[in-house]
């Protein structure tokens, strides 16, 4: 005979939960908005199973809803001293972020509190059932319809996804508004532009010469004529010895750059972060009539618990930024790197995850041209421009600046006119005894390729490009070594048809092109 059933009644356990994790959520929030922005996607005050966990989420909720800070120190001054003495006193903030060993894995913990709570709702429930069927008054079938009404307002995911409302806004009320452009076709008003090349090329100094022009009114775009303020953000360079005196060499009306440091609660300067000083420098972007914030690098600029090769990660710091631009009416110049790689395509190229181009709405690159020794300036991608904005040479020239103890020498920018040169081309091509030495296999894969038995010198230029590419040759590489060998081409059937001349086939010699070594 069977065992009979235990009574649960009788049976005392501790409800789910997982108080750990609820303080890593609590910890990790007080990182930056952002990661407090992450959590409250999880999971609401009363999804906390610590009594005093609930009440501390819900006025850090309450706090960055009135656009404060949630760092330990503002939240601590900024709570009911009733709900800080529960929770165990400043002390308790601080541990809460000791418990939060990575921050940027805020809603891994967030949706940890939120199974443990979903756990606990379903446990009341089933006490709620059991004890409708104990009650012999409803008919079997009345008590199933009942229990099924208690399941069904359980949601299937986060509370706070349950809580959430769509607002309808139909086409005909929206105000229209043209785009406005800081740079002609280059830089956009409220939005994030990024300046990419790869190191040592000069983008900071084509950066001051930019904001130079903004605070003297002289850049082509929305302001032209009007001088207006820059706020200039720098990380890597000082701005004694190099900002301030390419600032001079630029010409730019010093009294319009403005530097920002961010002031720690016990008065010690640190840098600017993004997103967590989003709300103060739009303060600062309104009071001083900014109209360009340049973040020199952009890269350590953004909240380092962010993941930088994570797309999601950076989106959440990257689109506050769109935002603040848009709501502000300012334009954001970041600039980033790019890689040592080959590519036209740019946004590829930028170290990091590819939420940078994403999330910009326009990028321009820059490039040397190794012929010219200039720099080429290319906007790469500007979706909203209404066409094509020719590319641009500069070249980098010396220039000595007075200062208090003795003159400086530091690099302006000098701009040549517009060139037919491309940055995204110059980016594919590799230099001097590099470049060579990839035309010489080149040509020699291409010859090998063609001459194979299999082929009798003749194949698809879709199918040799693509094996091209697999082998490491890109196509434009390929169309360079195709005019330097003896290949004709020509259209059989709808598709192009690459042929080595019957002279060459079998010689896999390198030929320079007229006579030359290459």
């Amino acid at each position: 005979m069977a065992a009979p059933l235990n009574d649960d009644d009788n049976v005392e356990q501790l409800p789910p939960a997982d108080v750990q994790a609820e303080r890593a959520v609590l910890g990790s929030a007080m990182y930056g908005v952002h990661l407090l922005d992450e959590a409250a996607t999880v999971v609401a005050p009363v999804d906390f199973y610590a009594p005093a966990h609930g009440p501390l989420f819900a006025a850090m909720l309450a706090m960055r809803s009135a656009g404060q800070p949630v760092d330990a120190v503002t939240v601590a001054g900024g709570l009911d001293p009733a709900v800080l003495r529960a929770a165990g006193g400043a002390p308790y903030l601080h541990s809460c972020m000791e418990a939060a060993a990575v921050p940027s894995n805020v809603r891994y913990y967030a949706e940890i509190v939120a199974d443990k709570a979903a756990r606990r709702r379903l446990i009341d429930l089933g006490t709620r059932i059991r004890q409708l069927a104990r009650v012999d008054v409803d008919a079997v079938a009345d008590v199933l319809d009942r229990a099924r009404k208690l399941l069904d307002d359980v949601p299937a995911g986060p509370r706070s996804a349950a809580r959430r409302e769509l607002r309808e806004t139909v086409a005909s009320d929206v105000v229209m508004r043209r785009q406005r452009w800081l740079w002609d076709g280059r830089i956009v008003v409220g939005g994030l532009t990024l300046l990419a090349g790869r190191e040592g090329l000069g983008k900071s100094t084509v950066a001051v010469d930019l904001a130079a022009q903004v605070t003297r009114g002289t850049l082509h775009g929305e302001f032209r004529g009007h001088p207006r303020s820059v706020i200039y953000v720098h990380t890597e360079d000082a701005r004694d010895l190099t900002i301030v005196p390419r600032l001079v060499a630029a010409g730019a009306d010093l009294s319009r750059v403005i530097f920002l440091d961010a002031v720690t609660a016990a008065g010690h300067d640190a840098p600017l972060v993004l997103p967590t000083d989003t709300r103060t420098l739009a303060e600062r972007i309104t009071a001083r009539d900014v109209a360009l914030v340049v973040l020199d690098a952009a890269t350590s600029v953004i909240d380092g618990a962010l993941d930088g090769d994570r797309d999601r990660q950076m989106r959440q710091g990257l689109e506050p930024i769109s935002r603040l631009a848009a709501e502000t009416g300012t334009a954001v110049l970041g600039i980033v790197h790019f890689g040592k790689r080959e590519s036209g395509d740019t946004g590829k190229l930028i170290l990091g995850s590819i939420a940078w181009s994403q999330v910009a709405r326009s990028v321009l690159a820059v490039a040397r041209d190794s012929s010219t020794d200039d720099l080429v300036i290319t906007a790469t991608k500007a979706n909203l421009a209404p066409g094509d904005a020719p590319s641009l040479a500069a070249r980098l020239v010396p220039t000595d600046v007075p200062t208090d103890d003795g003159p400086t020498s530091v690099g302006r920018i000098e701009w040549t006119g517009e060139t037919n040169q491309r940055a995204q081309d110059l980016l594919t091509t590799p230099t001097d005894g590099e470049e060579r030495s990839l035309m010489d296999e080149a040509k020699i894969w291409l010859t090998g390729y063609l001459s194979d038995p299999q082929r009798s010198g003749s194949a698809n230029a879709g199918d040799l490009l693509r094996d091209a590419q697999r082998d490491g040759y890109n196509s434009r590489l390929m169309q360079r070594a195709r005019k330097q060998v003896d290949v004709t081409t020509e259209r059989r059937d709808g598709h192009w048809q690459w042929t080595l001349d019957r002279a060459s086939q079998g010689d896999t010699t390198v030929q320079g092109d007229k006579g030359s070594t290459s």
